[in-house]
Protein backbone atom coordinates (compact mmCIF):
# COMPACT_ATOMS: atom_id res chain seq x y z
CA UNK A 1 0.00 0.00 0.00
CA UNK A 2 1.29 3.62 -1.28
CA UNK A 3 1.50 5.83 1.37
CA UNK A 4 1.62 9.54 1.24
CA UNK A 5 2.72 12.09 3.80
CA UNK A 6 1.62 15.61 3.68
CA UNK A 7 4.17 18.06 5.00
CA UNK A 8 7.44 17.86 6.13
CA UNK A 9 7.96 19.59 9.10
CA UNK A 10 8.31 19.38 12.48
CA UNK A 11 6.61 16.45 12.94
CA UNK A 12 6.55 15.12 8.93
CA UNK A 13 10.31 14.99 9.03
CA UNK A 14 10.08 12.97 12.05
CA UNK A 15 7.69 10.31 10.65
CA UNK A 16 9.17 9.51 7.38
CA UNK A 17 11.77 7.73 8.49
CA UNK A 18 9.91 5.79 10.90
CA UNK A 19 7.03 4.79 8.33
CA UNK A 20 10.37 3.65 6.23
CA UNK A 21 11.90 1.26 8.37
CA UNK A 22 8.62 -0.19 8.52
CA UNK A 23 8.43 -1.12 5.23
CA UNK A 24 6.33 0.98 3.64
CA UNK A 25 6.20 2.86 0.85
CA UNK A 26 6.01 6.47 1.08
CA UNK A 27 5.78 9.65 -0.67
CA UNK A 28 6.51 12.92 0.67
CA UNK A 29 4.17 16.20 -0.61
CA UNK A 30 5.74 19.74 1.16
CA UNK A 31 5.75 23.02 -0.66
CA UNK A 32 9.68 23.59 1.41
CA UNK A 33 11.83 22.60 -1.94
CA UNK A 34 14.92 23.29 0.14
CA UNK A 35 13.70 20.70 3.37
CA UNK A 36 12.92 18.28 0.53
CA UNK A 37 16.50 17.99 -0.23
CA UNK A 38 17.79 14.09 -0.84
CA UNK A 39 14.16 12.93 -0.18
CA UNK A 40 13.24 10.50 -2.18
CA UNK A 41 9.64 9.97 -4.32
CA UNK A 42 8.91 14.12 -3.21
CA UNK A 43 6.41 15.95 -4.58
CA UNK A 44 7.69 19.71 -4.11
CA UNK A 45 4.30 21.16 -4.43
CA UNK A 46 1.02 22.65 -2.41
CA UNK A 47 -1.12 19.61 -1.38
CA UNK A 48 -3.79 21.97 -2.99
CA UNK A 49 -2.30 21.59 -6.14
CA UNK A 50 -2.60 17.79 -6.47
CA UNK A 51 -5.11 16.81 -8.36
CA UNK A 52 -7.06 13.49 -8.17
CA UNK A 53 -4.96 11.85 -10.80
CA UNK A 54 -1.89 12.52 -8.48
CA UNK A 55 -3.89 10.84 -5.45
CA UNK A 56 -5.09 8.00 -7.39
CA UNK A 57 -2.52 5.47 -6.18
CA UNK A 58 -2.64 6.16 -2.59
CA UNK A 59 -4.04 3.42 0.06
CA UNK A 60 -3.48 5.87 2.91
CA UNK A 61 -2.81 9.65 3.45
CA UNK A 62 -0.91 11.75 6.43
CA UNK A 63 -1.73 15.15 6.90
CA UNK A 64 0.54 17.29 9.03
CA UNK A 65 0.67 20.29 6.99
CA UNK A 66 -1.27 23.13 9.08
CA UNK A 67 -1.55 26.25 10.28
CA UNK A 68 0.27 24.61 13.36
CA UNK A 69 0.01 27.15 16.16
CA UNK A 70 -2.21 29.63 17.85
CA UNK A 71 0.28 32.33 17.46
CA UNK A 72 1.20 30.97 13.45
CA UNK A 73 -3.19 31.58 12.86
CA UNK A 74 -3.75 34.85 14.79
CA UNK A 75 -1.08 36.37 12.03
CA UNK A 76 -2.62 34.74 9.30
CA UNK A 77 -6.66 33.95 10.36
CA UNK A 78 -7.77 33.71 6.35
CA UNK A 79 -4.99 31.45 6.02
CA UNK A 80 -5.41 29.31 8.76
CA UNK A 81 -9.16 28.89 8.07
CA UNK A 82 -8.46 27.91 4.20
CA UNK A 83 -5.18 25.55 5.43
CA UNK A 84 -6.75 23.59 8.45
CA UNK A 85 -10.57 23.22 6.93
CA UNK A 86 -11.35 24.39 3.69
CA UNK A 87 -8.72 23.46 1.63
CA UNK A 88 -8.34 20.15 3.74
CA UNK A 89 -11.91 19.40 3.13
CA UNK A 90 -11.57 19.92 -0.48
CA UNK A 91 -8.28 17.82 -0.63
CA UNK A 92 -10.14 15.21 1.12
CA UNK A 93 -13.02 14.86 -1.28
CA UNK A 94 -10.24 14.18 -4.56
CA UNK A 95 -8.64 11.78 -3.22
CA UNK A 96 -9.69 8.05 -3.92
CA UNK A 97 -13.20 7.37 -1.89
CA UNK A 98 -11.81 4.82 0.00
CA UNK A 99 -8.29 5.61 0.36
CA UNK A 100 -7.81 6.57 4.37
CA UNK A 101 -6.92 10.17 5.33
CA UNK A 102 -5.39 10.77 9.13
CA UNK A 103 -4.83 14.21 10.11
CA UNK A 104 -3.68 16.26 12.75
CA UNK A 105 -6.85 18.26 14.95
CA UNK A 106 -5.39 19.63 18.16
CA UNK A 107 -6.47 18.71 22.07
CA UNK A 108 -7.07 22.60 22.56
CA UNK A 109 -10.32 22.66 21.41
CA UNK A 110 -11.49 20.93 24.94
CA UNK A 111 -9.53 24.16 26.39
CA UNK A 112 -11.14 26.42 29.22
CA UNK A 113 -9.61 28.97 31.26
CA UNK A 114 -7.25 28.04 33.83
CA UNK A 115 -8.58 28.16 37.27
CA UNK A 116 -7.13 30.54 39.56
CA UNK A 117 -7.14 27.98 42.46
CA UNK A 118 -5.78 24.97 40.47
CA UNK A 119 -8.16 22.80 40.19
CA UNK A 120 -7.97 20.52 37.26
CA UNK A 121 -10.02 20.92 34.42
CA UNK A 122 -11.72 17.41 33.81
CA UNK A 123 -10.27 14.85 31.26
CA UNK A 124 -12.71 15.29 28.61
CA UNK A 125 -13.32 12.83 25.69
CA UNK A 126 -13.98 12.75 22.00
CA UNK A 127 -17.83 13.35 22.82
CA UNK A 128 -17.40 16.29 24.92
CA UNK A 129 -15.83 18.65 22.37
CA UNK A 130 -16.30 22.87 23.30
CA UNK A 131 -18.06 24.44 20.48
CA UNK A 132 -16.84 27.83 21.60
CA UNK A 133 -13.35 28.29 20.37
CA UNK A 134 -11.83 31.40 20.90
CA UNK A 135 -9.10 31.92 18.58
CA UNK A 136 -8.65 31.06 14.30
CA UNK A 137 -6.91 28.20 15.17
CA UNK A 138 -8.80 26.58 17.77
CA UNK A 139 -12.06 27.59 15.02
CA UNK A 140 -10.46 26.00 11.79
CA UNK A 141 -9.41 22.84 13.09
CA UNK A 142 -13.05 22.49 15.25
CA UNK A 143 -14.64 23.13 11.80
CA UNK A 144 -12.89 20.54 9.79
CA UNK A 145 -13.74 18.00 12.71
CA UNK A 146 -17.33 18.86 12.09
CA UNK A 147 -17.69 19.32 8.24
CA UNK A 148 -15.45 15.95 7.62
CA UNK A 149 -18.04 13.83 8.88
CA UNK A 150 -20.55 14.98 6.31
CA UNK A 151 -18.32 15.46 3.26
CA UNK A 152 -15.72 12.98 3.31
CA UNK A 153 -15.25 9.76 3.61
CA UNK A 154 -12.79 7.80 5.43
CA UNK A 155 -11.34 10.28 7.05
CA UNK A 156 -10.43 10.98 10.73
CA UNK A 157 -9.01 13.59 12.70
CA UNK A 158 -6.08 13.13 15.65
CA UNK A 159 -7.01 15.84 18.61
CA UNK A 160 -3.22 16.32 19.25
CA UNK A 161 -1.89 16.94 22.73
CA UNK A 162 1.17 19.40 22.72
CA UNK A 163 3.47 17.46 20.48
CA UNK A 164 7.11 17.17 22.06
CA UNK A 165 10.47 15.94 21.75
CA UNK A 166 14.01 16.19 19.26
CA UNK A 167 13.58 16.47 15.31
CA UNK A 168 15.17 16.84 11.99
CA UNK A 169 12.74 20.32 11.89
CA UNK A 170 12.75 21.08 15.60
CA UNK A 171 9.77 23.60 17.08
CA UNK A 172 11.48 24.96 19.74
CA UNK A 173 9.04 27.09 21.15
CA UNK A 174 6.82 23.91 22.52
CA UNK A 175 6.55 23.50 26.21
CA UNK A 176 8.69 20.61 26.96
CA UNK A 177 11.40 21.61 24.07
CA UNK A 178 11.54 24.66 25.10
CA UNK A 179 12.46 24.22 28.89
CA UNK A 180 14.76 21.30 28.29
CA UNK A 181 16.53 23.54 25.93
CA UNK A 182 16.60 26.44 28.72
CA UNK A 183 17.84 24.10 30.96
CA UNK A 184 20.92 23.11 28.71
CA UNK A 185 21.80 26.49 27.41
CA UNK A 186 20.50 29.09 30.28
CA UNK A 187 20.61 26.98 33.26
CA UNK A 188 17.34 27.27 34.99
CA UNK A 189 13.95 26.73 33.86
CA UNK A 190 11.42 28.99 33.61
CA UNK A 191 7.19 28.99 33.99
CA UNK A 192 4.50 30.64 34.11
CA UNK A 193 1.19 29.84 34.96
CA UNK A 194 2.18 26.95 37.10
CA UNK A 195 -1.39 25.41 37.79
CA UNK A 196 -2.68 25.36 34.26
CA UNK A 197 -2.93 22.05 32.59
CA UNK A 198 -2.02 20.81 29.18
CA UNK A 199 -1.53 16.96 27.64
CA UNK A 200 1.31 16.38 26.23
CA UNK A 201 2.19 14.05 23.50
CA UNK A 202 5.59 12.83 22.99
CA UNK A 203 6.53 12.35 19.14
CA UNK A 204 7.78 8.49 19.61
CA UNK A 205 4.08 8.13 21.14
CA UNK A 206 2.26 9.55 17.79
CA UNK A 207 4.43 7.38 15.36
CA UNK A 208 3.13 4.34 17.51
CA UNK A 209 -0.18 5.71 17.17
CA UNK A 210 0.05 6.45 13.31
CA UNK A 211 1.32 3.20 12.67
CA UNK A 212 -1.03 0.83 14.13
CA UNK A 213 -3.73 3.32 12.61
CA UNK A 214 -2.76 2.23 9.48
CA UNK A 215 -2.86 -1.63 10.64
CA UNK A 216 -6.07 -1.41 11.35
CA UNK A 217 -8.63 -3.38 8.92
CA UNK A 218 -12.26 -1.89 10.31
CA UNK A 219 -12.98 1.45 9.76
CA UNK A 220 -11.70 4.15 11.93
CA UNK A 221 -13.32 6.60 14.58
CA UNK A 222 -13.61 10.08 12.29
CA UNK A 223 -11.57 11.73 15.75
CA UNK A 224 -9.54 10.06 18.52
CA UNK A 225 -7.85 11.72 21.05
CA UNK A 226 -4.09 11.53 20.92
CA UNK A 227 -2.16 11.81 23.61
CA UNK A 228 1.16 10.77 26.21
CA UNK A 229 -0.09 12.47 29.41
CA UNK A 230 -1.86 15.16 31.45
CA UNK A 231 0.41 17.79 33.79
CA UNK A 232 0.36 20.78 35.27
CA UNK A 233 3.09 22.96 33.91
CA UNK A 234 4.61 23.63 37.09
CA UNK A 235 4.85 19.90 37.76
CA UNK A 236 5.90 19.43 33.96
CA UNK A 237 8.67 22.47 34.90
CA UNK A 238 9.63 20.67 37.90
CA UNK A 239 10.67 17.44 36.68
CA UNK A 240 12.56 18.66 33.84
CA UNK A 241 14.56 20.77 36.25
CA UNK A 242 15.26 18.18 38.79
CA UNK A 243 16.72 16.37 35.57
CA UNK A 244 18.77 18.72 34.42
CA UNK A 245 19.70 19.26 38.14
CA UNK A 246 18.44 23.22 37.26
CA UNK A 247 16.37 25.96 39.54
CA UNK A 248 12.56 26.96 38.29
CA UNK A 249 12.55 30.38 37.94
CA UNK A 250 8.56 31.50 38.55
CA UNK A 251 7.00 34.42 36.68
CA UNK A 252 3.93 34.12 38.21
CA UNK A 253 0.44 33.76 36.56
CA UNK A 254 -1.79 35.16 33.66
CA UNK A 255 -4.62 34.55 31.67
CA UNK A 256 -4.44 31.46 29.89
CA UNK A 257 -6.21 27.91 28.89
CA UNK A 258 -6.30 24.63 30.55
CA UNK A 259 -6.84 21.19 28.84
CA UNK A 260 -7.00 17.49 29.81
CA UNK A 261 -7.93 14.97 27.70
CA UNK A 262 -8.88 11.21 27.94
CA UNK A 263 -7.55 9.08 25.46
CA UNK A 264 -8.15 5.67 26.04
CA UNK A 265 -10.38 5.48 22.35
CA UNK A 266 -7.02 5.37 20.90
CA UNK A 267 -5.48 3.27 23.19
CA UNK A 268 -8.02 0.69 22.74
CA UNK A 269 -7.58 0.41 19.05
CA UNK A 270 -3.90 0.86 18.99
CA UNK A 271 -2.26 -0.43 22.34
CA UNK A 272 -0.39 1.54 24.87
CA UNK A 273 2.95 2.74 23.31
CA UNK A 274 5.84 1.72 26.27
CA UNK A 275 5.40 4.17 29.18
CA UNK A 276 8.69 6.29 29.83
CA UNK A 277 9.41 8.43 33.01
CA UNK A 278 9.68 12.75 31.93
CA UNK A 279 13.47 11.78 33.54
CA UNK A 280 13.44 9.39 30.55
CA UNK A 281 11.91 11.59 28.32
CA UNK A 282 14.30 14.28 29.07
CA UNK A 283 17.44 12.31 28.15
CA UNK A 284 16.15 11.60 24.96
CA UNK A 285 15.91 14.95 24.33
CA UNK A 286 19.22 15.81 25.45
CA UNK A 287 20.45 12.98 23.44
CA UNK A 288 18.87 13.97 19.97
CA UNK A 289 18.91 17.66 20.24
CA UNK A 290 20.77 19.88 17.68
CA UNK A 291 21.03 23.44 18.17
CA UNK A 292 21.90 23.75 14.59
CA UNK A 293 18.67 22.42 13.65
CA UNK A 294 15.88 24.91 15.47
CA UNK A 295 13.98 25.16 12.49
CA UNK A 296 9.84 25.97 13.47
CA UNK A 297 7.69 23.95 10.79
Amino acid sequence: MKVLLVGYGYVGSYLLPILTRAGLDVSVCDQNVDRLTGVRNSMRCRYQELTIADLADFGIILWFAGHSSVPMSLRDPDGALANNCLDLLHFARRKPINARLIYASTASVYSSLASEDGTPPAALDETETRLDPVNPYDCSKISMDALARCFANAVTGLRLGTVCGASPFLRAELIFNAMNIAAMRDGFVQVRNRNSYRNILFLEDLAHYVLQLMKQADDLPPILNTGSLNTSIGDLADQIAAFHGVPVVDHGNGVTYSFQMNWDRIQALCGAPPALSIAERCARFQQDFRPELQVAS
